[in-house]
Order: structure tokens, then C-alpha cells, then sequence
């Protein structure tokens, strides 16, 4: 079992909870596995495992096969740990995480904002307007809000994440 592999069993529980560590560590183990054999071997709802292994797909982490059970015609799904790098499933987050948050950024920074004082919602300032400065929530007077320490927070959120090198290990 290679460093790699250990690397996406970490990833997997990381990303998606103790559920897909677990079943990411039983991939490892024996290679190509079905999603009845993990339910059963873990001895969880074959549902449960279903929507983690999706989950899973779906960040790159695993791979699948199907193939027709000739005695009831269904498909059989047969699991295995991605062959792609951890670096390289890591560094498309990194770019993905970014991306969403420089849009988020340039959201915050064209905009003016407004909060309601009594159930704290925050609205746009055209979303204000439309409302005439008043809370739709609770009726209350809209005040102008100082959106400053967000933009620096998102910022500085998107410098450590260009910064950030997955394959730096730290002491």
C-alpha cells in the first residue's frame, strides 16, 4: 500500500467525515470492493455508504466499475481508490476554494450593504431600497453597514490559500 493511497484515505476522511475514511482505509485494503461488501463489512446502511462513495466520486477520490450481476440483471458498482495524485486533487481545490472566494470578494467590494440592528440579516443596497430601508423580517430601520473587516478577512483568506503548498510538511 503506497504513501499515496495514504494520503487519499486522510483526504477522504478530511473532506467527508469519519464514514469515508473508513471506507476509504477498506479500498485500500482490498482494492476493488462493492458497496454491499463495505456496508456489510462496516455494518452500516448500504444507503449510507452509497452517498458517502458519491460524495467521494464526486471530489476525485475514487473510482468505479459497474458490472451486470447476471443472476438478477442489476448492476454491481465495484469501488477503488483514485490512481490520481493526492497533490493534484489538493491543488484543484486550492483552485476551485480561490476562485470561489475572489468572486465572493469582488461581490463584497462593488456592493454597498445595509444590516437590520435587531435580527442582524444584511441586504444589498439595492435590496434595501426595494425594502425602503426597512427590515422585511422584523420592521426595523435598516442601518448602513461597514463591510471592511469581511473584505480583509476574505483577503487575507485567499493569500494563505495561494500561499498554501500541500506538499509542504510541516514541524
Amino acid at each position: 500500500m503506497s504513501s499515496e493511497q495514504d494520503a487519499l484515505v486522510i483526504l477522504a476522511e478530511k473532506i467527508h467525515g469519519k464514514l469515508a475514511g473508513d471506507i476509504a482505509k477498506l479500498l485500500k485494503e482490498h482494492g476493488e470492493i462493492t458497496d454491499d461488501d463495505i456496508a456489510k463489512i462496516l455494518k452500516i446502511d448500504v444507503s449510507d455508504v452509497r452517498r458517502t462513495l458519491n460524495l467521494m466520486f464526486e471530489a476525485r477520490l475514487v473510482k468505479y466499475r459497474r458490472a451486470r450481476d447476471e443472476k438478477i440483471g442489476w448492476y454491481k458498482y465495484f469501488w477503488r481508490l483514485t490512481e490520481e495524485p493526492a497533490y493534484q486533487i489538493l491543488e484543484d481545490r486550492k483552485r476551485m476554494a480561490i476562485k470561489v472566494l475572489e468572486t465572493r470578494l469582488r461581490y463584497e467590494e462593488n456592493n454597498e450593504y445595509f444590516i437590520c440592528p435587531k435580527c442582524k440579516k444584511r441586504y444589498t443596497f439595492d435590496e434595501a431600497d426595494d425594502y425602503g430601508y426597512t427590515c422585511p423580517e422584523c420592521g426595523e430601520l435598516l442601518e448602513p453597514y461597514d463591510n471592511t473587516v469581511d473584505i480583509e478577512i476574505l483577503r487575507e483568506a485567499i493569500e494563505k490559500l495561494k500561499a498554501y503548498n500541500p506538499l509542504q510538511i510541516s514541524s
